[in-house]
């Protein structure tokens, strides 16, 4: 039997074989009840890709029939998002017309982290062992305070084992390496500072993330979203006593421009002729005119990879067309193998940065590091960058040339 796609009662019609049918009617259903699963799940939309090959004709679900779906959900206001696929063994229950599911297989969990690295929380109602977990003695006993949280710029990678026993059909568990965050006690007394490490945690259907902070004392684990909040980075500085130079730009305090592009292909990727080996030409961008802005900064930076860039220019125009760069010196395309993600920023200035080169193609520093600087003027003046706009999307290199140009 030929694979179908399949969506939930949201989508409201299922497809098999050219035949339309209602996947909310009272007849017992031929196909797989996608309602049914992402009820089960706790999601609104359920995507089911195939039903085994063996069965002879629509009908014949006499035995069980394996499928696999998958999901989609936003977690913490759209901060991270994850994709699950698991392999589901059930049976069409003819009382009913519903599917019994009787075994799931967790295949892939992906999470995207890539906002994570560089954001700011605060704990307001920690217990008193927790507290001492993550500050030993230096805390005056009985004080009550804020904790904030700063998640280094450069972070590990989640790792997810799938095979983990404390794995649920609503919640998954990773383990990271490498990860270190800043920890601060503000209360009465002053700020405490310390530093943690991020061992692991979990992932839930509802976007709940649990993030495991261990010290040498032990473990705290908190629910980022609800025990631990989102905070601005300026008000993480102005808590914790950091004083910040008068170059630095607070991104999350800027206003955003939109900016478009043209140079993505139809799966969401950049076009295959954007890389370096198969034409080396730079996106193709538009956006509106920010008042009081005469120069753009561009910037492109692999965040897979976290640091290393590969477009840097300053233009007076909000458009560019396909190609407009090619010169590896100010434009090197994408190319290490696999798929890697690439984001464009393009900073609106009051008028020409402070002098100074980047090399293209090389480790550099992280986008945080792009505003600081522009935000310097060629006069030497500070306060230079009005506001910005930002488009990320993969690249997927067709030839296995990493490292090589």
């Amino acid at each position: 039997m030929p694979d179908h796609k399949f969506r939930s009662c949201a989508v409201a019609v299922f497809l098999v074989s050219g035949i339309l049918l209602s996947s909310c009617s009272s007849e017992p259903a031929n196909s797989y009840s996608a309602d049914l699963i992402a009820a089960k799940e706790g999601v609104q939309t359920v995507t089911i890709d195939s039903h085994s090959n063996d069965k002879s004709n629509e009908s014949d679900y006499s035995d069980s029939d394996s499928v696999t779906y998958h999901y989609q959900v936003s977690m913490i206001d759209g901060l991270l998002t994850q994709k699950v696929s698991k392999e589901v063994n059930a049976s069409l229950n003819k009382t009913t017309g519903q599917w019994d599911i009787h075994l799931e297989t967790l295949k892939s969990c992906e999470v995207d982290t890539t906002k994570l690295p560089g954001s700011s929380w605060k704990a307001e109602s920690l217990a008193e062992a927790q507290l001492k977990t993550l500050f030993g003695d230096e805390i005056p006993a009985g004080e009550t305070g804020t904790v904030y949280i700063r998640f280094l710029k450069k972070m590990g990678l989640f790792s997810f084992n799938l095979s983990n026993s404390k794995n649920t059909s609503t919640e998954r568990f990773f383990e990271t390496v490498g990860t270190n965050v800043k920890t601060v006690f503000a209360g009465a007394s002053g700020t405490v500072e310390s530093k943690a490490s991020v061992t692991g945690g979990s992932v839930t259907n509802s976007g709940e993330l649990k993030i495991d902070l261990a010290t040498a004392d032990g473990t705290v684990t908190l629910i980022f979203g609800t025990e631990a909040v989102p905070v601005k980075e300026q008000e993480f500085d102005q808590a914790t006593g950091n004083e910040a130079a008068a170059s630095k730009v607070y991104m999350d305090n800027l206003p955003v421009f939109e900016l478009t592009t043209t140079s993505l292909n139809k799966d969401g990727e950049w076009k295959t002729e954007c890389g370096l080996k198969e034409g080396n030409l730079s996106p193709a961008l538009s956006w509106k005119p920010v008042e009081g802005a005469a120069k753009y900064a561009i910037v492109m930076i692999d965040i897979t990879t976290q640091r290393w860039l590969y477009w840097y220019t300053v233009v007076d125009k909000t458009e560019l067309k396909e190609g407009e760069f090619t010169d590896p010196s100010v434009y090197t395309g994408p190319y290490p193998a696999g798929t890697h993600t690439y984001e464009i920023h393009v900073i609106a200035l009051k008028s020409d940065p402070k002098a100074g080169t980047f090399s293209v193609d090389a480790r550099s520093g992280d986008i945080q590091s792009f505003f600081d600087y522009v935000n310097t003027a060629s006069d030497g003046s500070v306060g230079n960058v009005i506001a910005y706009g930002t488009i990320k999307a993969p690249y997927t290199s067709p030839e296995l040339y990493y490292g090589y140009r």
